[in-house]
């Protein structure tokens, strides 16, 4: 059994341990950080020689690579994969007590599981192509002209890519971790705009990240930006977001301000703020709320939304089908926001 020590008085009974301040009125650190998280009492689990908290932790670990904030966590949790192949792993997460982004605590070997990746599947049919008509009003309403070049960063298979190709633009696709698609070759150019669907999440650096956007767009030009929002996804209930955290790919979940601010420090001016995915149409059944309530009807993985649609007895008897698919877009899924950005236009000499 792990050793625990404290400093204060603990019983162990079967890996789990019972924590109480000796001393409320102690000044001592460990008993005023006690104080101000748990009150009188906290439950803890002791493995592998760590402290895991429900909420706040003792654990030490890096400063947040977001914001710089050293002072640790202010809650973690062990998030299930909702990934088909990967379902029965748990991987450790951490909030930060300045920006609260969300970050994974361990490295893990991201290349093998990109290997049994569903989305590199991911197909452009009827309800992708609805979905994908969100994103471009989204950049048109930003300002995205005819004949204006687009470059679609983390493209997957590369459906939006093929999309645009159809919407009166010129389309660019880049995926490190897609074959067809991993040719640097065009990075070595700029755009006039630039879109990072579910990408900023999975790098390791958010920040090197909007750096190197920031070489990509022209003056003038336009970001777009969609991601979970870490403000919107409660650590307590991490059944609720599995999706939003889509462990262990995604390894930094920025909360919604700081993305702002990230984007806002490079000069970029914030043109346009979504609550919500772009897969949110008004047509019947092809909205958020929808497709989240169908997934928890399979086996609530990702690879069920890419399965072949199936429409057993219980997605039929359940009224809330009925609702959802009829009236969702109305009241979306907040876990994910949409931020359109312009990057200043060149200075006239």
């Amino acid at each position: 059994r792990p050793q625990c020590t404290f400093d204060s008085p603990t019983r162990l009974r079967h890996g789990r341990a019972t924590l109480q301040p000796a001393n409320r009125s102690s000044r001592s650190p460990r008993a005023i950080l006690f104080r101000e998280s748990v009150r009188s009492r906290l439950d803890v689990t002791c493995r592998h020689g760590e402290i895991l908290l429900a909420g706040p932790t003792l654990t030490a670990y890096q400063p947040c690579i977001v914001c710089g904030d050293a002072r640790g966590p202010v809650e973690t949790a062990d998030v299930p994969s909702n990934v088909r192949a990967f379902r029965d792993q748990r991987f450790a997460v951490w909030r930060c007590s300045g920006c609260r982004s969300i970050h994974a605590r361990d490295e893990v070997d991201l290349a093998s599981y990109y290997a049994a990746y569903p989305m590199h599947g991911e197909g452009g049919g009827a309800a992708m192509r609805a979905f994908f008509g969100v994103q471009r009003r989204r950049l048109r309403a930003a300002g995205l002209a005819n004949g204006a070049t687009v470059l679609d960063y983390g493209c997957g298979a590369g459906a939006f890519v093929r999309y645009l190709e159809g919407a009166r633009v010129t389309a660019t696709g880049y995926d490190a971790f897609a074959p067809a698609y991993a040719d640097r070759g065009a990075l070595a150019r700029s755009y006039d705009a630039v879109v990072v669907q579910d990408v900023i999440e999975h790098v390791d650096d958010p920040s090197a990240l909007l750096a190197e956007l920031d070489g990509l767009v022209r003056p003038g030009g336009l970001v777009l930006i969609g991601t979970p929002d870490a403000d919107a996804i409660d650590l307590r209930r991490v059944a609720r977001f599995t999706h939003a955290l889509h462990a262990p790919y995604h390894r930094h979940i920025l909360a919604r301000g700081e993305l702002v601010r990230r984007g806002e420090s490079l000069g970029w001016s914030l043109v346009r703020l979504y609550r919500s995915h772009y897969a949110n149409t008004a047509r019947p059944f092809l909205n958020a709320r929808f497709v989240h309530h169908y997934l928890r009807t399979r086996d609530n993985t990702l690879d069920a939304a890419l399965d072949p649609p199936r429409i057993g007895v219980r997605l039929l008897l359940d009224p809330r089908t009925y609702v959802f698919g009829l009236f969702g877009a109305l009241a979306p899924p907040r876990e994910d926001v949409c931020a359109v950005f312009q990057k200043p236009a060149a200075e006239v000499r």
